[in-house]
Parts: structure tokens; C-alpha cells; sequence
């Protein structure tokens, strides 16, 4: 395997990216991790550090993380990206890997499995989940052709709870998943309704 001294971990919901830190400390207890919030502080860690490993978020305050990746890339061809994601849609997979992803891991996916794909990858062994594989399938059917905005059935639960009152913990604890996943959900629906508060 190859050796992983350093990780750039890119995510900017703070529970989040305290979790993909223990993550990758539990996976590479030897590598030194940073953790940046934004692509902008991304491109700063890049310009003074070469990493071998990130942990890429999509949805960023100031754009699509893909776009780092071919830059990450360019400083480390070695390096691995992996997309540290909620999206499990094939626009947001198919996206990621056209613009170098080696990976593509799901943050709702339990600890242990999360932290055995990230291993997979690791070792050269790239994980498909079956709702990925799903997203995949989905991508060479024929879609529907409208313009509504849709949303995945966590996020209409989430936005549901929401709308009743609920706060994130709360709604999380109901829905059986982990805070950070429940945030990401909600920052999404927040995305895609173009909102930006309760």
C-alpha cells in the first residue's frame, strides 16, 4: 500500500469534519490531517503542502469541492480524492469521477463500514455501495423530464421534522442516524430550495 503521511480533510459543517478526522486518524493513526472549511482555505493548505490523501465534500460554501480535485492531483499525482459525500445520485458520482475521484464514500454509511471502504480504497480496492450502484444503473434508464425540485426521501423527512419544530439532534435521534448525517441532509435542502435558515 501506498504510504499516507498526510491527509487534507475538506468539509465544512464542523461535526462533520471533526468525525472525518477521527476517521482518518482511525484508518491512518501515523498521518498528520488537516482539516479546511471552505475551498478557498483548501487552496491555501495546497500551495503550502503536498498531501496524499483528501477527503473531499461536494456541497462547500463557495462551490462544488470536485473542483479541487483535478488541482490536488496536479500538486501530488499519487494523491487519492476521495468524495466524502450525502449525494448518492449519479450527477454528483458521475461529476465527481470525471473530475478524478478515486473514490466516492457516503457520510450516512455506518462508522465501521465507512471506515472499511475507506481502507478498500486505500489498498487499491474501490467500494460500490448498492446505492451507488443503484445511482449507476439509474444513469443509462430513461429520467423523467421535470423541472420540480426534487428531493431524496431523507431530506423530505428531514424538512418534514423541521417544518414540525424539530431541531437537527432531535430530528437525527428519529430518524435513527448519526447529527452530522442529519446536517448534511438538512444543508441540502436548504440548497436545493434556496433557502438559508429555519
Amino acid at each position: 500500500m501506498q504510504s499516507f503521511q498526510s491527509v487534507l480533510v475538506i468539509e465544512d459543517l464542523p461535526e462533520v469534519a471533526e468525525w472525518l478526522n477521527a476517521q482518518s486518524i482511525a484508518v491512518l493513526p501515523q498521518a498528520q490531517v488537516t482539516v479546511v472549511n471552505a475551498i478557498a482555505p483548501a487552496r491555501e493548505a495546497l500551495a503550502q503542502k503536498v498531501y496524499d490523501l483528501a477527503l473531499v465534500d461536494l456541497g462547500l460554501p463557495d462551490g462544488s469541492g470536485a473542483c479541487l480535485i483535478p488541482e490536488i492531483k496536479k500538486s501530488n499525482a499519487n494523491a487519492l480524492c476521495v468524495v466524502t459525500t450525502i449525494f448518492d445520485d449519479a450527477q454528483h458520482l458521475l461529476e465527481s469521477l470525471k473530475a478524478g475521484a478515486d473514490g466516492y464514500l457516503l457520510k450516512d454509511d455506518p462508522e465501521p463500514a465507512f471506515r472499511t471502504h475507506l481502507e478498500g480504497i486505500l489498498h487499491g480496492r474501490p467500494p460500490l455501495s448498492a446505492s451507488i450502484a443503484k445511482a449507476l444503473l439509474q444513469q443509462f434508464q430513461p429520467q423523467p423530464n421535470n423541472e420540480q425540485v426534487a428531493l431524496t426521501t431523507r431530506e423530505t423527512e428531514m424538512l418534514t421534522l423541521t417544518a414540525k419544530g424539530y431541531q437537527v439532534k432531535q430530528a437525527a435521534e428519529l430518524l435513527g442516524i448519526s447529527y452530522h448525517t442529519a446536517a448534511s441532509y438538512l444543508k441540502e435542502v436548504y440548497r436545493k430550495l434556496q433557502i438559508n435558515s429555519r
